[in-house]
């Protein structure tokens, strides 16, 4: 069974060297948990069950792939670019995402290198249209 949340029902926990407020029965990283704000984490976290009690499905790790992706190719801006380049060397395995680098980046691209980290096989099955794009975007050829 399922619940919606509100903001007092986060806990304070230390994950990977950071606190955030977690749903102590909560054991999935899904949209809201874990956060850094109760509040917005509670919109993101109760849209998430609605939907899913809806039939709306959560976007597969492949989709959300190709979403950032594009994200990558249609935003101007360094941070835009910095991703494209480590995106593309990830599929070569030139890079590896990881959450404990996770704080250095720049605030546009960091929830996306984050759920990078977790995928790092999917990012292998990326298409190699979508890569080459990237490869040319982080080369600086895509100019918006």
């Amino acid at each position: 069974m399922h619940r919606l949340v509100k903001p007092s029902d986060y806990v304070l926990q230390t994950a990977l060297d950071k606190m955030v407020y977690m749903l102590p029965w909560e054991r999935r990283h899904c949209p809201g948990n874990p956060t850094e704000e109760p509040e917005q984490g509670a919109l993101l976290y109760n849209q998430y069950i609605l939907n899913f009690l809806h039939g709306v499905a959560p976007r597969t790790p492949s989709e959300r792939i190709v979403e950032i992706a594009q994200w990558c190719l249609a935003l101007a801006g360094e941070p835009a670019r910095a991703l494209a380049d480590d995106l593309s060397a990830a599929y070569l395995s030139r890079y590896s995402f990881v959450l404990a680098d996770i704080s250095k980046f720049d605030d546009e691209s960091r929830e996306f290198r984050g759920h990078l980290a977790l995928w790092p096989e999917e990012i292998k099955k990326m298409p190699a249209n979508l890569v080459m794009a990237l490869r040319a975007r982080a080369a600086g050829l895509l100019l918006r």
